[in-house]
């Protein structure tokens, strides 16, 4: 008999059935409602707090790795760039129907409910790699609290971010930000921190490793505990075995394959360079993000460290314990290395500071830039100035500049003057172009750091006392390089110059400064000798040395590199005297020899169409004259050989019975001898020599000024006059208390014209403080106070006019 339900039961089955659809109808409702309310996290795909930062070298090695914010150091790459092996490894771990459900799995909710009811416990979690995404992203990758209504968001915000944006977009990002310990972000991170590859060149067993550490990085720690990660790389590779994902064979090798984790290395590279690198291309406060390439190259960096500890190593019993040095390839402005200090993490040396961007005095580097404007303004290298005790009036007194060792050269060329380094020539040069001007020039060569008005320098700044960075200084003679070109020295690759080249320079111009600074000839006469700079190739240098012996330079270029060095201590210390030359400058030859080891060929250090080559004599610059001794070919700007004829060697004849300080000699066309006349300009200079003593040049010959020969140009016509060579008017001098009645000040005097002055007397204020027979000085005890200084023959019918000047002691 067939049964048949009763109306009753149709009524209950037909409740039962509404109540169900109310309710599935509700759940619905309701899931849609907390859909719209909780959003989707798709925007939030763009944040950056999983990755890190890599500052890396010209080659792609990496120099430092900053954390992100979230002490992260993911290193973001694409899915297809991650390989198979740690993707598949990490689905079949994290989620095998991610390609099926909407970003909730019913069925895997429904499994863990069912075992965690059996286990009256937590067994499993039913979280897809789209449930989880949201919690990282919504966390960005910090702790977040697990609530129920927070599961329940999380799981709507995921299945509106499945529609918001494909399947393969949410893989990418989560495997991207999974965490593997020790601050390592994502596979890539992971496979080049644990196992030195990439991962897409990991081996199933490494893939499988991985994949299970972001479970709980900790716990599963590679170093800490190896045994629990390999137990759960065991049972993963198992699990893909069995779904298909790999073969026997594979599984086989797996199996047996050993786990090596190599610990996490952390670079740290040229740190002041990484530093100036993150200070140029991060915002203050942050991080940054993603590789940065830079323009260093890490093999050269390290050779120059290695020969900064050396030299330092040699120089310590002197009193110089630091150093600092920087290589630019002058065809790009490229800094190719950069050491700030001798050591990093020496406390003693303040070694945290960047000597390469702090400011310090930079000497006589300065000077080939004063030698370029007056180059500029019709100067010859060849021509001779006048390296001679000399006073220039500034504001609030008078500057005397004198030289390194206290000498003075007297005539001297300009190429030898700027190669040798000599104060006075640079000076006079400095004032005839204006201190102004100057100024303004250094400033277009880069030197941003010089931000005073030109009267607080004054002439001195000629003599580098104003204070720049190596960097800065770098930069400038990269322009020397380059022709008078200036570009920025650049430390990112790859980013785009900031404008064309400025031309600061005229490109003939500044090949004859490079041809004066690379000539070893050149420097002997000031250097007393070549110095460190026979380094088998053509090379362009300049040393420099500040007040106190503070610091020492050595700055200089081929056509392809520059090299600055800098040698002293970061608190100002002084070195035991040490110079620019016997300092900085071997570190420099040394730095420069391996900087251009990578040079295939090595092009002229100038254009040699700017220049023309004239035979001249090489004391006055101009063409041979008929008493010359010597001759010298020399370079000049083209078009500006000289045409005008050498007057300062003359033939003489020596005068029978001259009177002690009368000329001794006659200039006769018809003379015995040859003999140097000089200008005016040498007068108290020769007036410190004895008469007619023989000159600077090779030959010996005597040096005499035009009032002491007879009849050599117009000197013997000359009204006979004294003339005050010290001090200069207005000159100011500062008194010491400590001092007391110890200081003097040396009153000096020079003689013209005839008759010639056998003794003057020195008169201060009314009062006869000293007299003097050739060479006419006194050293007179300061006062305090506003003082006249009169210089008169002490025969007083001798008609000869007297020196006035003034002078103040403060």
């Amino acid at each position: 008999m067939k049964w048949r339900p009763s109306r009753k039961a149709l009524g209950r089955l037909a409740l039962a059935a509404g109540v169900i659809t109310c309710v599935v109808l509700g759940v619905a409702v309701a899931s849609q409602h907390v859909r719209a309310a909780a959003g989707e996290p798709s925007a939030s795909l763009a944040d950056r707090w999983h990755e890190g930062h890599q500052i890396v070298d010209r080659e792609g090695r990496l120099l430092r790795e900053i954390g992100s914010e979230a002490e992260q150091r993911g290193r973001p790459v694409s899915l297809d760039q991650m390989g198979d092996r740690i993707v598949l490894a990490t689905l079949v771990s994290e989620d095998k129907r991610f390609f099926e459900h909407d970003g909730v799995d019913g069925r895997a909710i429904a499994r863990a409910i069912g075992q965690n009811l059996k286990g009256r416990r937590i067994v499993s979690g039913a979280s897809t790699i789209t449930q989880q995404l949201v919690k990282l992203l919504d966390a960005e990758g910090k702790p977040s609290p697990r609530t129920l209504e927070r599961k329940v968001t999380e799981a709507a915000r995921a299945q509106n971010l499945e529609e918001a944006v494909d399947k393969r977009t949410i893989l990418e990002a989560y495997m991207n930000r999974l965490g593997y310990g020790h601050g390592l972000t994502g596979p890539e991170a992971a496979a080049l921190g644990y196992f030195g590859v990439s991962a897409k060149d990991l081996s199933w067993a490494q893939a499988a490793w991985l994949a299970v550490l972001p479970r709980a990085p900790s716990f599963l720690g590679s170093y800490d505990h190896p045994e629990r990660a390999r137990l759960r790389q065991r049972a993963l590779l198992d699990d893909l075995r069995e779904g298909g994902v790999m073969s026997e064979a594979d599984h086989a090798r797996a199996v047996d394959e050993p786990i090596v984790v190599r610990r996490v290395q952390r670079p740290f590279y040229a740190p002041h360079f990484v530093d100036a690198t993150l200070r140029e291309v991060s915002k203050p406060g942050e991080r940054g993000h993603g590789v940065t390439k830079t323009t260093l190259d890490l093999r050269l960096q390290e050779d120059t460290e290695g020969l900064v500890r050396t030299h330092l190593a040699a120089l310590a019993s002197l009193g110089a314990k630091n150093a600092a040095v920087i290589v630019v390839d002058n065809k790009g402005g490229e800094v190719l290395a950069w050491v700030g200090s001798g050591s990093y993490w020496d406390p003693s040396i303040a070694g945290q500071v960047d000597m390469v961007r702090a400011r310090r005095q930079p000497g006589s580097t300065l000077k080939p830039f004063v030698y370029a404007l007056a180059f500029a303004d019709g100067h010859s290298a060849a021509e001779p100035l006048a390296d001679v005790p000399t006073r220039f009036s500034e504001q609030g007194g008078t500057y005397a500049p004198g030289n390194f060792d206290g000498t003075f050269e007297g005539p001297i060329s300009a190429r030898e003057a700027l190669a040798g380094s000599l104060n006075v020539p640079a000076v006079r040069l400095a004032a005839e172009v204006g201190e102004g001007r100057l100024l303004e020039s250094l400033r277009n060569l880069g030197f941003s750091s010089l931000d005073r008005e030109a009267k607080h320098y004054g002439l001195s700044l000629a003599l580098g006392t104003g204070e720049v960075t190596l960097r800065e200084l770098a930069g400038a003679y990269v322009a020397l390089a380059r022709g008078g070109e200036r570009i920025p020295t650049r430390i990112v690759s790859g980013e785009e110059p900031a404008g064309e080249p400025v031309r600061v320079m005229d490109a003939a111009v500044a090949s004859l400064v490079t041809e004066s600074l690379s000539d070893p000839l050149a420097r002997v006469r000031g250097l007393h000798g070549r110095g460190p700079f026979d380094l088998g190739f053509p090379v362009a240098v300049k040393t420099g040395t500040s007040s106190g012996h503070r610091d020492t330079w050595c700055v200089g270029f081929t056509h392809e590199r520059t090299v600055a060095v800098w040698i002293g201590n970061a608190d100002g210390a002084p070195t035991q005297k040490l110079t620019g030359a016997s300092g900085a400058g071997p570190l420099f030859a040394d730095v420069m020899r391996r900087a251009m080891e990578d040079m295939p060929s090595r092009a002229p250090l100038w254009d040699e169409a700017h220049l023309e080559s004239a035979e001249v004599c090489p004391l006055t610059g101009k063409l041979p004259g008929p008493a010359c001794v010597d001759h010298a070919s020399r370079h000049f700007i083209r078009g500006e050989a000289p045409k005008e004829t050498c007057d300062w060697h003359v033939r003489a004849s020596t005068r029978e019975g001259a009177r002690p300080g009368e000329a001794p000699f006659s200039c006769d066309s018809r003379g015995s001898r040859t003999i140097v006349v000089l200008p005016e300009a040498y007068e108290g200079f020769l007036g410190a020599l004895p008469l007619g003593a023989p000159g600077r040049d090779p030959f010996g010959l005597p040096w005499l000024s035009r009032s002491s020969v007879r009849g050599c140009g117009d000197a013997t016509h000359a009204e006979p006059a004294l003339r005050i060579d010290g001090p200069a008017a207005g000159s100011v001098f500062v008194y010491a208390e400590e001092a007391g009645a110890a200081q003097a000040i040396v009153l000096s005097a020079s003689a013209a014209g005839e008759p010639r002055v056998g003794e003057v007397e020195f008169v201060v204020d009314g009062e006869v403080v000293g007299r003097s027979r050739f060479p006419f000085r006194v050293r007179y005890h300061a006062t305090r106070g506003d003082h006249e200084l009169v210089v008169r023959p002490v025969d007083a019918l001798l008609a000869v006019r007297t020196a006035k000047t003034s002078f103040s002691v403060r």
